[in-house]
Order: structure tokens, then sequence, then C-alpha cells
């Protein structure tokens, strides 16, 4: 029996580690690499400043951050839990909104970031769905970040806005939506770049580097942020700031608050956009709790993550659906994420 158990935990690893490649052929070959070992990093700086490129479509501009939740929690995402097929899936959608406003790829491979994750086991703790890592296990599988934005007119300078796109898949035979957490940090990243690229249409350019970056693996302890800071594909030291919203669209819509790796000008500058949009925000401990800003401690790199108050409601449980989302919340901290980008880099 044992033996049983053993034989069917290879063969489950090894098909989560190769399916989410081999539905995209144009990348299996750089993926299968892994089986060799990680991938040498390269920088892909955007193209010199005032390349023609054609304009995106009007449809593009149309879609709304509760469209991403929408697609992102649907079934056929499959809760998005990193080293899976509905990671890939989630990957390409991404790739697929960011290719469709023209924006500059700041990946390794194009707007892709790859690194391995160690096989984890799944467990409740305080009543939330949790993974850690199976310290027994050597099996590694493939993820991602994914990264592209607007180039400045100084490109030495970078504000990255990020969200974590990844959930728990599939967990205890249920799905796990993810809708708040965090399809709704993704899409407000998604909308704001939408609003900046529309502008950017009209000769408002600006006089930084502004990058959508997307962390894969949060949930299994912040793998994909870390694994940039490990490996920067933008040099750490032209990063002015790191805005990180994680699960901004439930509860109140004026009620949220930050979580920061220490003091610094950003703090000040995120209640100012706040204030301006009528809403509240509280800085807090994360009392053990903690998202990708945590990765950036210590860098140098001031970084704050920005939360629904009320995050915690039905977190990392199968109720995280559609459901949980109030959409004035959710445009209220699209506006503030605007705001703040408008005072950092223009």
């Amino acid at each position: 029996m044992k033996s049983r158990r053993t034989f069917f935990k290879i063969l489950a690893g090894t098909v989560a580690f190769i399916l989410p490649w081999t539905i995209l052929p144009k990348y299996f070959g750089q993926k299968v690499a892994y089986l060799l070992g990680e991938p040498p990093a390269k920088i892909l700086l955007p193209a010199e400043a005032g390349q023609n490129l054609p304009k995106p479509s009007p449809e593009v501009f149309a879609r709304k951050a509760i469209d991403d939740i929408r697609i992102l929690s649907s079934a056929d995402m499959q809760g998005r839990r990193a080293g899976t097929a509905g990671e890939t899936k989630a990957l390409v959608y991404l790739q697929e909104q960011l290719e469709a406003l023209h924006l500059k790829a700041f990946g390794d491979d194009r707007e892709w970031q790859t690194f391995s994750i160690p096989f984890m086991e799944e467990r409740v703790i305080n009543g939330r769905a949790l993974f850690r890592p199976d310290v027994s296990d050597s099996l590694r599988m493939p993820a991602a970040n994914i990264l592209a934005g607007l180039t400045g007119k100084s490109p030495e300078g970078t504000v990255i806005i990020s969200a974590h796109f990844d959930h728990l898949g599939i967990y205890n035979g249920k799905l796990c939506p993810g809708a708040n957490d965090n399809a709704s940090g993704v899409g407000c990243v998604l909308e704001v770049m939408r609003r900046l690229v529309k502008e950017s249409g009209t000769g408002t350019r600006p006089r930084i580097n502004i990058v959508a970056a997307f962390w894969g693996a949060e949930e299994m302890g912040f793998l994909g942020s870390q694994y940039f800071v490990k490996k920067p594909t933008i040099p750490l030291s032209q990063v002015k700031a790191v805005i990180n919203y994680d699960t901004v669209g439930n509860g109140e819509k004026k009620d949220f608050i930050l979580w920061s790796t220490g003091d610094s000008p950003l703090i000040n500058s995120v209640k100012k956009a706040v204030q301006k949009n009528g809403a509240e925000i509280e800085s807090t401990a994360g009392q053990g709790y903690n998202s990708d800003q945590i990765s950036f401690a210590g860098t140098g790199v001031p970084a704050v993550t920005i939360l629904s108050k009320e995050w915690l409601a039905k977190n990392h449980t199968p109720e995280d659906d559609m459901s949980l989302i109030n959409e004035e919340k959710l445009e209220t901290a699209c506006n503030i994420l605007y705001d703040l980008i408008k005072e950092m880099a223009y």
C-alpha cells in the first residue's frame, strides 16, 4: 500500500510539472529546462522611447476590474494553484491583457519570469486552508511571475504596482475560486494600467517606468516575489516603490488597512491618496499574516500592501467567490491606486 501511494504521488507530481507547459507548445522547450535546473536570468529592458506601437482597441479600455475578477475566479481557472494547469491558464490570460495594452515586457522570457517551487502539503490552521513545504519531497514544480509596463521619460526609475494572482486551487475536493484573494488585487492593477495606457495615447507619459507585476506562489510563502528579489529583472536600485494590492474587494467601501516594510514617505503618499477618495486606512501589524511587500524588507525598496479591513472574511475557503466583491469598494480601490501612481510617477 505504501509503494502504491508513493507511485501515485510521483505520478501526480510529474503530471503537475508537465501539464501546465504542454498546453503552451511555444513555451514547452523552455520550461522543460527546469529538469536541468533553473534557467539563467536575463534582463529584457523596454524598447527605446518613442517607438511607434499600434493603439489598443476600444474594447481593451472598456474592460474593468470586475471583469477580470469574474474570469480569474471562474471554474475554468481551477483556483489558480501555483504549479498547476490552472495557474498557467491565469498566466496566459494576464499575458493577453498586458499584450493587448502593448506594454513592454520586464520578465526573463518576454513578460514571464519562471521559477520552481517545492511540492506542498495541504493543511488547515485556525480554520484557514494553507500550504506548507513537504521537506521530505525533492520534487520541484514550475511557477511564474509576469511583469510588463509603461516606459517613462527617465527609464532609470521604476514604480511597481503588484498583486499575487495565485490561489489555493482544488482544496480537499472543493474549488476555492479566490475572487477576493487575490483576483480583486489583480483586477485593480489591470484596470489602473488600462487607464494609464489610454492617457498615454493622448501624450501623457510618466516620468519613470510603471510596471505591473503579478506574483506567483504567494500562497506558498511569497515564493514569486522572493524569487524576483533574489533575481530581479529590474535592478532593485532603480525601483522607487512597490505598491502591492491583496484582497481589496470586500467589506465597507471606505475601510482599508496598510502593511509596510518600515517607515517611508510612501506611507504618507498612500494615506493622501486614500483621503482624496473619501476612504480611511489604518497602518497595522499583520498579526502573523503577511503579503508580498515582506519580500522587499531589507532591500532598501519601500514597499506596502493595501488590503480591505475585512480581508479575512471567508478567506481561504470555497466561499471566496463573486458574492464577496463590493463593486463600489473595488472602484474606490482602483481610484486610490490610480491617484497614488499619478502622484509618484508623473
